[in-house]
């Protein structure tokens, strides 16, 4: 007969693994392997659904700025059922799509933000694969990721897991602008969630 202490065990082990930190549940990637071109910006938009254990809506614009034809630079604020997130990434990718090889890099940098009353506060690594391909009604870009956080919030550190996928659509006929769609799902301590965003891009003249 299995004892009290071992089914107390099994128990704690089953609510852990089912009811995560919701401080993880807002990030997403929104973003492939392509770079875009030094002194060129991007301004996105992205309501966020978020569907297990923290379920709300959040709102998070991004703006990026080229810096070098494989670096780029991101700052990134939202708002929502997450109080405020605000942060800043920093994306390398080494080898760019061409011919038969995919894009290859990825991002890093750090996000604070408020949840349920609490400060969180994350670095974030995510690698970043990505492939263009062309089609009638303009360039596809899927693209994938799992994202890596270390987040410390209320005196504790966690490392939440995620694995991401998604894909990018840019019209033929408005090349300045793109369509996003993202899925996230859980992999450790983290939430799943979907994502639409939509991007647009310029430079100073």
């Amino acid at each position: 007969m299995i004892s009290r202490r071992i089914q107390l065990s099994v128990l704690t082990g089953l609510c852990s693994l089912f009811m995560a930190n919701p401080s993880h549940a807002y990030l997403s990637v929104i973003d492939t392997g392509e770079v875009i071109n030094p002194g060129t910006y991007q301004a996105s938009l992205e309501p966020q659904i978020i569907l297990t254990n923290f379920e709300g809506v959040n709102a998070v614009g991004r703006f990026d700025i080229g810096l070098s034809e494989s670096t780029s630079a991101r700052a990134i604020l939202g708002f929502g059922k997450v109080d405020y997130q605000i942060g800043g990434m920093y994306k390398w990718v080494p080898f760019p799509d061409v011919e038969n090889q995919p894009a290859i890099g990825g991002e890093a940098g750090i996000l604070l933000a408020r949840v349920q009353g609490e400060t969180a506060f994350t670095f974030r690594f995510s690698p970043l694969i990505s492939k263009r391909f062309e089609t009638e009604i303009g360039d596809v870009t899927p693209y994938g990721s799992i994202p890596v956080n270390w987040t410390t919030m209320d005196g504790e550190t966690t490392v939440p897991l995620q694995l991401v996928g998604g894909a990018e659509l840019t019209l033929i006929d408005m090349k300045n602008i793109s369509y996003f769609a993202e899925i996230g799902t859980n992999i450790k301590d983290a939430f799943g969630y979907i994502s639409a965003a939509v991007a647009w891009r310029f430079d100073e003249q």
